[in-house]
């Protein structure tokens, strides 16, 4: 290797530097308001709790697979597994939310990049939005009760008459970055 050559530390941050880039960026648009939000969301569900992740964070979907379990980590974090030679830690959105489940075997895991990577286990991703439509109340009152006090939580859009939460995975990634992976 040549002494010009980056370190993998120095690539880990560099990806960690963009990725916070990036949620700063996604904010600022979001804070600018506007008719709707840009890109591709994909509509998912977890214990009857809809919301909208954006396509441009998740790496890709896939099936339910085992998972070794993590010593001593939160009901919420159901374990690790590998993904395309990656690890990825996997957490379970409806207990993120209060409603811990086992997940059925239908479910689909959301892999979100990040170094290291999340896998967002839900129920069903049910289809992709493009540029779903800012909700223009009163953020507080229109939230859904289930969503209240979430950190996930970084805005409010309305698809198809219904209020749904645009969620952030920034938190997810910080909480496993900051754990050591």
């Amino acid at each position: 290797m040549s002494p010009d050559a980056p370190t993998r530390a120095s690539l880990l941050a560099e990806v960690r530097r963009l990725e916070s880039a990036l949620a700063r960026a996604q904010g600022a648009l979001r804070a600018l308001g506007g008719e709707t939000v840009p890109g591709g969301h994909l509509l998912v569900e977890a214990a009857g709790r809809r919301a909208l992740l954006p396509a441009a964070r998740v790496v890709e979907v896939v099936r339910l697979v085992a998972f070794t379990p993590l010593p001593d980590a939160p009901p919420h974090v159901l374990g690790s597994f590998v993904c395309r030679g990656a690890p990825v830690c996997a957490m379970d959105l409806a207990a993120l939310l209060g409603a811990p489940r086992e997940p059925s075997l239908d479910a689909q895991i959301a892999v979100i990049a990040g170094v290291p990577a999340v896998g967002l286990v839900v129920d069903r991703v049910e289809r992709l939005v493009e540029s779903p439509r800012l909700f223009e109340g009163d953020v507080t009152a229109g939230t859904p009760e289930a969503w209240r006090g979430s950190t996930l939580v970084a805005g409010l859009c309305v698809e198809q008459g219904e209020v749904l939460p645009l969620l952030d995975p920034a938190p997810l990634l910080a909480a496993v970055a900051g754990s050591g992976g």
